[in-house]
């Protein structure tokens, strides 16, 4: 990808504005040092690319009526048949839009990738492909995946399988919706807040945030490294089990699966939760956006499992209030730096950078005036702070985190799971469209207090239907040690049985 040569005018102007003076009153033989070391530009290109994700010719799709999608929980519809036999034949399969499929539109929520198709798939796309599974669309997710609601994709609302007018939660919206609605059988969704759990909780569907790494997230859409999370979201149980079965392991590539450990998601599932130890978490509850029913509903939960055979006591952790307000430093620098100022990727990782999907957003840097108010309030307050501090606070909190994961390592020594709510409430309203900024940004964050943490701490995480407060679903998120989501699986398959 060839330059063009400098000036010393450019040079010049550029010195000045760094603060070297000394080159600017003297541009010469600096330009014509530059202008020499561009020159390696022209020898990477020299070099061929390895195809590293695999691509496939011009597929046909639609995009859904919103008669045949009332709420709006699909991008585009496909058939995509995948392998004649495997785990997951038969099974129809929804993808979020975050998630390269080769030659589908990703848009990503935004009009900045409106008109943007990748050239290869997702390594959990290839995964899903070769079990068996048949893409049948994109699903609709929150504007650049910065939301918790589903009200601020470019193309529109998703609304509640369970209520129209009302959010299905966010960022993984469609994926959750097209559960609920029957459109699909098993979805894909991304999870940097709790953007799998928080959908699950609100449309009434399983989702699990997997141990950071277990599931490579290689040719998705990332929000920041740190937190990047991929899984499945089902309409049970047993089939997130399966589908991680397909799901998770090393893919050679994605540089934040490092140690990871692939466990036996199936064989224990029906083993009920006798003498398991479920730690009921006290500062998941009664937070300043609960709602006392979720909250009791939960408890009955948690009480169905002790009526099992489960030891259920309740446990603190005080720093779990903390979570969001690490998990918010980080994010807005991260955030901002990785997806608004880079292109989409970060430096300094062994990683594969999809370079059509950045070259895409570099054309149309300067495209920002559909940007919701969410997404500008993290790219004012991460300019603010860096212009202060630099990425001091971005590293004070990633160090503090290490606090935070060691307080409920602690918790999860003397118990085998930790329940909480995994919302404090039950589905919002949609915002109106002329909704103000901080209705809109409201809107977006509520939901989180309970999921966040563990973006952080890398812990497992999934969230199973435990009820309903005024025909709105109620989530019970359930986490667990480090790589050990087959406890997890089997305290939530008591969890459904026994409603």
């Amino acid at each position: 990808m060839s330059l063009p040569t400098p000036t010393s005018a450019a040079i010049s102007a550029l010195a000045s504005e760094l603060g070297y003076t000394a080159v600017a009153d003297a541009p010469d033989e600096y330009t014509a040092i530059i202008t020499g070391l561009l020159g390696v530009y022209d020898a990477v290109d020299s070099v061929p690319e390895p195809h590293v994700l695999p691509g496939r010719a011009a597929v046909a799709y639609r995009v859904p009526s919103s008669e045949e999608d009332p709420h709006h929980a699909w991008e585009v519809r496909t058939s995509i048949p995948g392998a004649a036999s495997g785990p997951l034949a038969g099974v129809r399969l929804g993808v979020k839009d975050s998630i390269m499929v080769a030659g589908l539109p990703m848009a990503n929520g935004t009009d900045v990738l409106a008109d943007f198709v990748p050239s290869g798939d997702a390594t959990v796309v290839t995964r899903a492909l070769a079990a068996g599974a048949e893409i049948v669309g994109k699903t609709t997710n929150e504007y650049l995946c910065m939301s918790g609601g589903s009200h601020t994709a470019h193309s529109g609302p998703v609304h509640n399988p369970h209520r129209m007018g009302t959010s299905a939660g966010g960022s993984s919206s469609g994926s959750a919706v097209a559960l609920g609605t029957g459109d699909a059988d098993m979805t894909l969704g991304a999870d940097q807040a709790g953007s799998i759990r928080m959908p699950a909780s609100w449309s009434g569907v399983v989702g699990l945030k997997p141990t950071y790494g277990l599931v490579p997230y290689t040719g998705i859409a990332p929000l920041e490294g740190f937190f990047d999370h991929v899984g499945p979201m089902t309409r049970t149980v047993a089939d997130n089990a399966r589908f991680l079965t397909v799901l998770a392991g090393s893919d050679g590539i994605d540089p934040r699966q490092r140690d990871i450990r692939v466990g036996d998601y199936l064989s224990a599932l029906d083993d009920g939760v006798r003498g398991l130890r479920v730690g009921v978490l006290a500062e998941g509850f009664g937070g300043p956006n609960a709602e006392a029913a979720v909250d009791q509903n939960v408890r009955t939960a948690a009480e169905s499992l002790r009526e099992l055979g489960a030891v259920v006591e309740d446990v603190s952790v005080p720093l779990h209030h903390l979570g969001p307000a690490l998990w918010t430093a980080i994010a807005i620098e991260g955030m901002a730096e990785t997806v608004l100022r880079n292109q989409g990727f970060a430096f300094g990782r062994d990683d594969y950078y999809p370079t059509d999907l950045m070259q895409h957003l570099f054309d149309r840097r300067r495209t920002v005036a559909g940007r919701p108010a969410n997404v500008l309030l993290f790219t004012l307050v991460g300019r603010y702070v860096d212009a202060q501090h630099g990425r001091l606070n971005y590293a004070r909190a990633v160090n503090r985190t290490r606090t935070l994961r060691a307080a409920y390592d602690e918790a999860l020594s003397r118990f085998d799971v930790l329940l909480t709510p995994t919302t404090p409430q039950t589905a919002r309203a949609l915002p109106a469209p002329d909704a103000s900024p901080g209705a809109v940004i409201q809107a977006a964050i509520e939901m989180s207090s309970n999921t966040t943490p563990f973006n952080i701490t890398h812990h497992p995480a999934l969230s199973v239907p435990c009820g309903t407060v005024d025909g709105l679903p109620v989530g019970l998120q359930l986490v667990g040690r480090h790589f050990d989501e087959a406890t997890l699986y089997r305290v939530g398959n008591a969890v459904e049985r026994s409603r």
